[in-house]
């Protein structure tokens, strides 16, 4: 066991003749190393002391160490989690974007080729009617010049004429005639259906509605009627 500074100062010597120590001398060391001791002592307890206070904020250093190694755990845990979820969101958006643009492409694709298909389908159309148009009109045309040789053929028979030429002339016909200078209705007429059928033989589309021809009731005719 340790001697206290109180056991080093109240120790005892035996003394034996001449040879012992000399008291004073002795207590005097005594004091200086009880003196010592107690220094050390002193210090030993202040350090056992600083000690424990330096044990106290190295365990407050520990447990604010865990505390803030939990944080950084924690705080990585939701940044991980933040940037998965981050990536995730991106790629949702970018396939959602990628779909979209594929929607929108193909539904441009569709209705351009279905316009396509529609003004193809109409110019075909067109294309039937104008022709079908065409073949009417060179039908009329061919119908109307075979009418206007008829009418002509007609014109040119005497009888034809001399009927024509009994008729009653009225004032747009005399002045047709006048203005053409011929000597008689039944010349006039055959002039008017010469120019329609050079008009109708060089027209390409229309054709003009020429003078149409009355012919005179023959007497078997007048009778039925009666």
């Amino acid at each position: 066991m340790a001697l206290t500074p109180d056991e080093i100062l109240n120790h005892d010597f035996t003394k034996k003749g001449s040879r012992a120590y000399i008291a004073s001398e002795v207590d005097a060391f005594l004091d200086q190393v009880n003196g010592d001791y107690e220094a050390i002592i002193a210090e030993r307890d202040r350090f056992a002391n600083e000690k424990e206070q330096l044990q106290v904020k190295v365990d407050e250093l520990e447990a604010k160490r865990e505390q803030v190694n939990q944080s950084i755990f924690v705080a990585q845990e939701a940044a991980e989690r933040l940037k998965k979820d981050a990536d995730a969101e991106v790629k949702k958006q970018l396939m959602h974007a990628q779909e979209s643009a594929t929607k929108i492409i193909s539904d441009a694709r569709t209705k351009a080729e279905a316009e396509a298909t529609k003004l193809a389908q109409e110019n075909a159309d067109l294309v039937v009617e104008q022709n079908e148009l065409r073949q009417e009109v060179e039908s009329f045309k061919d119908s109307f010049l075979k009418l206007l040789t008829v009418q002509r053929t007609l014109l040119d028979n005497d009888e034809l004429a001399e009927a024509v030429h009994r008729l009653p002339m009225g004032q747009a016909t005399a002045a047709r005639i006048e203005k053409a200078g011929v000597n008689s209705a039944a010349e006039a007429a055959t002039n008017v259906a010469d120019e329609i059928v050079d008009d109708a033989a060089t027209s390409d589309t229309t054709v003009e509605q020429g003078p149409v021809v009355v012919f005179p009731e023959t007497e078997d005719t007048a009778d039925n009627k009666s």
